[in-house]
């Protein structure tokens, strides 16, 4: 930014004078006031990750002068990018207002976007059964099937309050794979008109991870890390969180979203109070968890983005601990069948940092804690945990509309998965993916991937008797992974 605006001032009246023509002979005869927009000739600005780019009554006007800068190459494209970050954000501020003040009725204040992610994981080779709690469309006669369904109900309802929804139409349920649940229920509430403090109340995520934090359909892996993600079932709780972010950060934080497959704003400083026993449950002992989220998007030389932060969460988690047929108890033999008795020390402190593809990146995290974890000995104890991920990327974009994300992630984690019954052990997991997310169009993403595995099976190869518990055990894989998402905004 620094280098461009200095080369306009030395460039002088030749070069305005120069710009100024481009602009007039940019425009034809044909559009009203008998002008069209230059950029309809010129290249077009990157799509943004998802097919979240909002197309309808908040995009920025096309011809503008740093368009023309950036086709001449009188500005960078990381350039190019900051402006127009920081000119929908003043676009998007502006609409709000004229919405809220405009209209009084509700339902033209409420935006809706969504997408469908299918998926088929056929599997190459197999030492034994394998499963993945984050899939359950890895396994044995397994075929194509909905992983989410969301559809999403946001809106700036009135100066100082927002809402938003998202529905999930692909819980399995008893076998029912179409089941209706809820993902997202919150309203924000922010004190000045600058928007950096605020405070959110409802079904929302909560301080794990940046894995946790990046939504499904802007990840290029496909699904999140084990250590990462063994934090909280489905990312979610219901609490309340107060968030402050100033206005630099949430300019930088909104351009890493729409262009750079940032989660968003989530705060440079974040507090959270939640029940703890995640997104469908509820509350099962009187102690609540409580987390902080610090972070921040730094700039580097050149205009580059990097996001870093931690995050910590603490509690106590009850442990369901499930029956066999029989009413022999599956998983534990330590359980005294009262509800305390399954209370579990459940703390956990996570670093990351976040290069975005500019065109390369990469993603660093880890976490150390204790939690719940099943031993060899069927009891559930609490016990450390530690685990992380590295990821490379690289990001091909090879038309104004297309590009192409290639990656490639080691992940493991030492721990124990504490939402699934009996807190399974996870501990000696490995696992080595690497996959092409394509985009030919902002609407449709193809992501094919190859995995390796190394990781102890969440379902027991038999069920416990009144002696001797069910044993778990390690299965090596090698899967071929496709998913498939459209979306619509």
């Amino acid at each position: 930014m620094k280098h461009s605006w200095m080369t306009m001032t030395g460039i002088g009246l030749s070069t305005a004078v120069l710009i100024a023509g481009m602009a007039c002979s940019a425009f034809a005869e044909d559009a009203p006031g008998g002008r069209t927009p230059a950029a309809t000739q010129a290249g077009s600005p990157p799509s943004a990750p998802g097919g979240m780019t909002h197309q309808s009554g908040s995009s920025i006007e096309a011809t503008s002068l740093e368009d023309l800068m950036l086709e001449k190459g009188l500005i960078t494209m990381d350039d190019w990018i900051r402006i127009k970050a920081e000119e929908e954000r003043k676009f998007s501020e502006r609409q709000v207002v004229a919405e809220f003040t405009g209209s009084p009725r509700w339902y033209e204040r409420i935006t809706m976007f969504g997408y469908g992610m299918l998926r088929y994981n056929p599997t190459l080779s197999t030492t034994k059964p394998i499963s993945n709690y984050h899939d359950r469309f890895i396994g044995d006669d397994q075929g194509f099937g909905f992983r989410r369904i969301r559809w999403v109900f946001a809106g700036q309802v009135s100066e100082h309050v927002s809402v938003f929804f998202q529905p999930d139409f692909a819980t399995n349920l008893s076998g029912n794979p179409f089941v209706l649940s809820m993902r997202d229920a919150f309203g924000d509430y922010t004190f000045d008109k600058d928007r950096e403090y605020k405070v959110r109340l409802g079904l929302q995520r909560v301080p794990c991870s940046f894995d946790n934090w990046q939504a499904s359909r802007v990840r290029m892996a496909i699904d999140r890390a084990d250590a990462t993600n063994s934090c909280q079932s489905s990312e979610r709780d219901t609490g309340a969180s107060f968030m402050w972010t100033p206005k630099h950060a949430q300019v930088r934080f909104k351009q890493m979203l729409d262009y750079m497959y940032g989660p968003g704003d989530y705060g440079v400083l974040g507090v959270w109070v939640y029940n703890g026993q995640g997104a469908t449950a509820n509350e099962a002992n009187a102690d609540k968890h409580v987390a902080v989220r610090l972070s921040y998007p730094f700039e580097l030389p050149g205009g580059r983005l990097m996001e870093a932060g931690i995050n910590a969460n603490r509690g106590m988690f009850n442990v369901a601990m499930g029956t066999a047929a029989n009413g022999t108890t599956l998983f534990s033999f330590n359980q005294s069948g009262t509800t305390a008795a399954r209370n579990y020390r459940d703390e956990r402190l996570n670093a990351y940092i976040y290069l975005p593809p500019q065109p390369w990146g990469f993603i660093a995290e880890g976490v150390v804690g204790r939690g719940p974890e099943r031993d060899g000995q069927g009891v559930v104890r609490s016990r450390a945990l530690n685990g992380g991920y590295a990821q490379l990327h690289y990001q091909w974009k090879y038309s104004d509309t297309a590009l192409a994300n290639f990656y490639s992630r080691y992940q493991y984690y030492n721990g124990g998965i504490k939402f699934l019954a009996g807190a399974p052990s996870d501990r000696g997991m490995q696992e080595v993916e690497a996959g092409i997310a394509w985009q030919p169009d902002p609407q449709w993403e193809f992501t094919l991937a190859y995995t390796f595995a190394h990781r102890p099976n969440t379902s027991l190869s038999n069920l416990s008797t009144a002696t001797v518990p069910g044993n778990q055990f390690t299965a090596d894989a090698n899967l071929l992974r496709m998913q498939m998402i459209w979306f619509w905004n």
